[in-house]
């Protein structure tokens, strides 16, 4: 084989196991949509507002749950806020 027809069959077969990773990267759901597909099946939904609810709260504290992890400085900021309310009160309470 000559080195130009080398070139070709390496050159596609890299095209096609390029296409082959990229078509299973875009087959796998996002973490968003992996999140809501699991919790569409831990919770039931009969159509009761007591259920509704239920979902609502059950949504709420997962949504709180997800910022909380990301929201690293809010955590920061209470932290110093009560390391100087330990240490002079007077500046915290008045």
């Amino acid at each position: 084989m000559t080195t130009i027809a080398r070139t070709i069959v390496f050159l596609l077969i890299s095209m096609l196991s390029f296409t082959w990773v990229i078509g299973k990267a875009l087959d796998q759901p996002s973490e968003k949509e992996r999140l809501y597909n699991e919790i569409d099946q831990l919770v039931d939904d009969d159509g009761s507002a007591e259920t509704a609810l239920i979902n609502y709260l059950f949504a709420k504290q997962i949504a709180n749950r997800l910022r909380s992890q990301m929201d690293v400085t809010e955590l920061q900021r209470k932290r110093s806020y009560w390391k100087q309310c330990a240490f002079n009160a007077v500046s915290c309470f008045g």
